[in-house]
């Protein structure tokens, strides 16, 4: 399966909440698949220290109400840095840029992140906040979590 078709099937509105696809480059500086599944605990347990990575992240937003349920997917681009990543390999960052951006089309987030601390639902679950529109969702699903926004009163949900 090409890099295109497994970003697509992560992308896809029908993909399970918290699909993930981890890329790097390998040394022709080509971008490779590193890793594909689900949820954030088990992305941050893939982000390898010693690497410069990149991950698609499935988020859904979805907006309950009394009578209709609806569930938007978000995309979440995360760069990743690792703290063992030496000098003159931080480059790489750079480097790939253009190409991950020709491969991870439709980002509603981009998070640039050096420590796996940093990749939590409520990071993620602001940024798209601040990134969206008027309407907000119900809550956020990561496949392995959810972030609950309250900002409906329970009686019009």
């Amino acid at each position: 399966m090409s890099l295109a078709s497994e970003f697509s099937a992560v992308a896809t509105k029908e993909a399970k909440a918290g699909s993930w696809l981890l890329v790097t480059l390998d040394s022709k500086k080509k971008v490779e698949k590193v890793a594909t599944g689900a949820g954030l605990k088990p992305l941050a347990e893939a982000l390898d220290e010693k690497k410069v990575m990149w991950a698609a992240f499935n988020v859904h937003g979805v907006d309950v109400r009394a009578n209709v349920e609806s569930v938007r997917t978000k995309m979440v681009q995360i760069n990743w840095i690792g703290n063992s990543v030496p000098p003159m390999k931080k480059m790489q960052a750079l480097a790939g840029k253009p190409k991950i951006v020709k491969l991870f089309k439709g980002m509603a987030l981009t998070l640039d992140i050096t420590s796996k601390d940093d990749l939590t639902i409520k990071a993620i679950s602001s940024g798209l906040l601040a990134a969206g529109g008027a309407h907000k969702p119900t809550y956020y699903s990561f496949g392995d979590g959810k972030h609950e926004l309250e900002f409906y009163a329970p009686e019009n949900k």
